[in-house]
């Protein structure tokens, strides 16, 4: 009888866990470690459900939602690996090693701090902009293929980052920018920096069969991220397969002196959804 019972053992023991890890509250869990590791200000996550992995934390159907409670952009599935050493010490688990699929793009990042997070490094790859929530840019749609990098401090915010976009494509549906019609690029690239609400954007430059451009400029984030304000100075000028409506409206703005045909500048203001173009 004894050892009938002492066999047993193992099977009662192994049941009962297996009902702790099926009825134990994950999703709970999980929202309350994010919302402690989140610093206040700054976008939430929402996700739909959550799995424990032998070494981390899956999130399915994750959405980053902006202060306003738009959505900013959407993952498939996160996979979070928290620090041991870092929820034993104080619960938050920095530093956290992400892994995600995001708009068709594969995004790891390292999340960290002492008690509370304090730097976020990440490097973005093949991110599909045509699958990412869409963005009202100019009254337009934006696709093509992007990496993008970044290393940004939590509070105050700061950092600064690149984004290298290849294949890209803007469509314009409507505002005063709809005569323009689809522009391409085989490449474009820029740098930033952020400080507090502004980001200065560095070195843009872009290549394609309509225009070349580069300048540089500010942008004074918002909420809705639309609403940004630009102030942006710009030198563009045709490509030599240049359709004719795009060299019209080039033809509008003033030539440099003594250069009928070099770069055009003009000034960029307005927001990221109903830019202004003016004269420098």
């Amino acid at each position: 009888m004894r050892r009938t019972i002492l066999g047993g053992a193992p099977i009662a023991a192994g049941l009962v866990a297996l009902f702790l890890f099926l009825l134990f509250p994950i999703d709970t869990v999980v929202r309350a470690l994010l919302a402690r590791a989140t610093p206040a200000g700054w976008p939430a996550i929402v996700f739909q459900r959550a799995a424990l992995r032998p070494t981390g934390l899956l999130l399915e159907d994750v959405t980053l939602h902006g202060r306003d409670g738009a959505a900013l952009v959407a993952a498939e599935r996160v996979f979070l690996r928290p620090s041991l050493r870092g929820l034993w010490r104080d619960g938050t688990g920095l530093p956290w090693h992400v892994e995600a699929l995001v708009c068709g793009g594969t995004g790891v990042a390292t999340v960290t701090g002492d008690g509370a997070p304090a730097a976020l490094s990440f490097t973005w790859q093949d991110v599909d902009l045509g699958g990412c929530p869409p963005l009202a840019l100019a009254a337009g749609a934006l696709a093509g293929r992007a990496t993008m990098t970044a290393r940004v401090r939590l509070g105050p915010p700061a950092g600064e980052g690149t984004v290298e976009v290849h294949a890209g494509e803007w469509r314009s549906s409507a505002g005063p920018l709809v005569a323009v019609g689809t522009l391409h690029a085989e490449r474009a690239s820029f740098g930033w920096r952020l400080v507090g609400d502004r980001v200065a954007l560095t070195s843009f430059e872009l290549h394609g069969p309509d225009v070349s451009a580069e300048g540089e400029g500010t942008v004074r984030l918002a909420a809705p991220l639309e609403a940004s304000g630009l102030e942006l100075r710009l030198a563009v000028a045709a490509a030599p397969e240049a359709p004719d409506r795009v060299r019209a409206l080039l033809g509008l703005l003033p030539a440099p002196a003594g250069d009928a045909a070099g770069p055009r500048r003009l000034f960029v203001a307005g927001t990221v959804a109903s830019p202004r173009l003016l004269a420098p």
